[in-house]
């Protein structure tokens, strides 16, 4: 699933908050990188198949 798209607004409010003042020629520039970091965000924040635990690998039997 992938987040909503960021729209100029957004990131404009975004970056203000974080005290950065940009031009909105700036803002325009910067919007696909923003859409580029949102959507790996939601990636590394998506839960991970039972497969990929560590724990299931790991055997405690010495042989």
């Amino acid at each position: 699933m992938s987040p909503p798209p960021i729209d100029t607004a957004e990131l404009a409010a975004m970056l203000t908050r974080n005290g950065l003042t940009l031009t909105p020629a700036q803002v325009e520039e910067i919007l696909p990188g923003a859409q580029i970091f949102s959507q790996m965000i939601a990636r590394v924040n998506a839960p991970l198949p039972r497969e990929a635990e560590p724990a299931l690998t790991f055997n405690a039997e010495q042989r």
